[in-house]
């Protein structure tokens, strides 16, 4: 299997997630700005798994832009990982019908967490490169703690748990310098 073929299909999949989490919203009834309100922990949660998924993805095209070739440990740990982020569309729906539940909000994290988890695994047999290794595996363990604390705080403090979504988005969102410029090494070999 081609680098390729492995990248256009977690590209598929990805973008099925995607389309599942928004038609899992329903519309109001009622054609009143109103009548918004009571979703906002919907689409709150949505966005936050939005980005989880464009975090992945940017990431994921960033670790099949350095794969010299595909193995089967690479083959299966995508799947893996695409599996597990297969759940989230479902954790996104239970936690915005019930943000503050404590087992909707451990579902969600225990999702996130073994993403994560999974995630880490296919960079690990993937990436030849240290410095890709090293940049995605600071933000990943730190990803991977986060999440977990979204899982273990979800009983006791749920709003906790909304705080260290929150840090995972703030931490992803900021540029990292290290990650461009291996990007860009990249790019001047070929």
């Amino acid at each position: 299997m081609s680098k390729n073929r492995l990248e256009a299909f977690s590209d598929g999949v990805l973008a099925i997630i995607i389309t599942i989490m928004v038609l899992e919203m329903q519309a109001p009834e009622e054609a009143s700005f109103q009548a918004l309100k009571p979703l906002i922990p919907q689409l709150v949660i949505y966005l936050l798994s939005f980005f989880y998924m464009a975090i992945y993805w940017v990431n994921h095209h960033n670790i099949t832009h350095a794969l010299p070739s595909v193995n089967h440990k690479v083959i299966w740990t995508n799947m893996a990982w695409l599996f597990m982020t297969s759940l989230i569309p479902l954790a996104t729906a239970w936690v915005g019908k019930n943000p503050l539940a404590g087992p909707p909000l451990f579902l969600y994290g225990l999702v996130l967490f073994l993403s994560s988890v999974s995630f880490l695994l296919l960079q690990h047999f993937a990436c030849d490169s240290q410095d890709l290794k090293e940049n995605m595996g600071i933000k990943g363990c730190l990803t991977l703690a986060a999440n977990l604390g979204i899982a273990l705080s979800a009983f006791a403090w749920p709003i906790l748990s909304w705080v260290f979504m929150a840090l995972v988005m703030l931490m992803w969102f900021l540029p990292d310098q290290r990650a461009k410029e291996w990007r860009e090494k990249i790019n001047n070999k070929e």
